[in-house]
């Protein structure tokens, strides 16, 4: 099981998403494509974060829709279970939006040679399970406190490998800076919900009513 992040936060590496990148995220449609989450909701290996009382609002992005369903839709579903489901259910409240950066963006990597900077592993910090959320979230503290100059985090997905998740700092990141590509709801879209069935066919997840 990791530890709690250390008091004195070691130095970081950098990776810097340039203006005009393109991500998915799949979100509650009652929001915009680029809102922030204030803080609110169940807990995520990065989030919710709290500096004291007040929260730090974030926004998760995927670099494509697959890997954006498999951390929303797909991401309690367990792998090593004879039958895997999702109930359509959970899929009705949801939209598929494209966002795109108006702006540069500096972000701390967590992929594998920037944790073994730390002397972590994938198995450390990304591959837990929500067990551990209460400490993955220390960390992103941690990060987030120990370099004003990082806007969020970046790392491959553990659910939809090599695509790459991000969550953004929503006090260093407004939401001018991401422009809105597209916005649909994916339990009425034909499209959308094609898609879906085809990411859940690759992992062998059945939808059910």
């Amino acid at each position: 099981m990791i530890a709690a992040p250390p008091h004195l936060f070691p130095a970081s590496n950098s990776h810097v998403i340039k203006a005009g990148t393109q991500f998915h995220r799949v979100h509650d449609q009652r929001f915009t494509s680029c809102s922030f989450n204030p803080g609110k909701g169940r807990p995520s290996r990065f989030a919710p974060l709290f500096l004291g009382s007040k929260p730090i609002p974030t926004q998760y992005l995927a670099t494509d829709y697959e890997c954006a369903v498999h951390e929303t839709v797909f991401h309690d579903v367990p792998i090593d279970e004879p039958v895997k489901t999702v109930g359509v259910d959970n899929i009705k409240p949801l939209s598929h939006s494209v966002v795109e950066l108006k702006r540069d963006l500096p972000l701390v990597p967590l992929f594998a040679p920037d944790l073994a900077k730390w002397g972590l592993s994938r198995a450390d910090l990304i591959d837990t399970t929500a067990v551990h959320y209460a400490i993955t979230a220390q960390w992103a503290l941690a990060i987030h406190q120990s370099r004003r100059d990082a806007e969020g985090l970046i790392w491959t997905s553990k659910r939809c490998d090599p695509q790459q998740a991000l969550l953004l700092f929503g006090d260093r990141v407004a939401e001018d800076d991401l422009a809105a590509v597209s916005k649909v709801h994916i339990y009425s879209d034909v499209g959308e919900m094609r898609q879906v069935l085809a990411f859940a066919d690759r992992v062998d997840i059945t939808l059910v009513l």
